[in-house]
């Protein structure tokens, strides 16, 4: 995979700091920079990006707004945020426009670019604190809902082999995910359930069908 990115930042540093941490380990053709709302929507005019970076917090360069007029323009462009998420609510509603990743600042090497691989293949990509935002919102205690709780097909998945003991990296080969995403699918299924730990996941999985008993 050879990727083409975008990367939407007024910060000089930073801008350099990722083209020379992408430059590293091949799999980038090429990464170029702009650092104003209309240079982005310029060079997608121009050409097409595997995957667009923004950092919406960028005050006077770009905002959640730039995200959303991005997302207006393609539904099918892949993007990924690496910003602050000290503003829960600007997280949402960048979020709920339907990005596919959203890291922090804070976030490792080995994280930005698992997150950019991971989305230029479809999937989608959350750091730990921005699943916590995720996960808070939608699973808030303070909702009255008696409706039991459905997985979706791929947690369904994940959590049968879990049950029979699988490793996040062996379910990660397995089903050709990243690590991480497998971590965050566990931390939504465990959340999702009500649950703490992987015995409690085992009997559940065993209750509905996913395991046999012997398993």
């Amino acid at each position: 995979m050879s990727l083409t990115i975008l990367h939407a930042n007024s910060n000089v540093l930073m801008s350099f700091g990722l083209k020379s941490l992408l430059s590293r380990g091949g799999g980038v053709e090429s990464v170029k920079n702009v650092t104003h709302e209309t240079q982005l929507f310029q060079a997608l005019e121009e050409s097409t990006y595997d995957v667009v970076i923004v950092d919406p917090n960028s005050k006077g360069h770009f905002s959640s707004e730039t995200v959303l007029k991005l997302r207006e323009k393609s539904k099918s462009q892949k993007m990924l945020i690496i910003s602050s998420t000290a503003n829960t609510a600007e997280v949402l509603k960048v979020l709920e426009k339907g990005v596919e990743g959203y890291l922090t600042r804070e976030c490792d090497e080995d994280e930005i670019i698992h997150a950019i691989f991971a989305i230029a293949k479809g999937e989608k990509f959350y750091c730990n604190k921005v699943m916590d935002i995720i996960l808070n919102k939608q699973y808030s205690p303070d909702e009255d809902n008696c409706e039991p709780t459905a997985l979706t097909q791929r947690e369904s998945e994940i959590t049968a082999l879990i049950a029979k003991g699988m490793t996040n990296k062996g379910i990660a080969e397995q089903l050709h995910l990243s690590p991480h995403t497998v971590h965050t699918h566990r931390k939504n299924i465990l959340r999702k359930l009500g649950i703490n730990s992987v015995s409690e996941l085992t009997l559940y999985a065993i209750n509905v069908g996913l395991v046999a008993m012997d398993s």
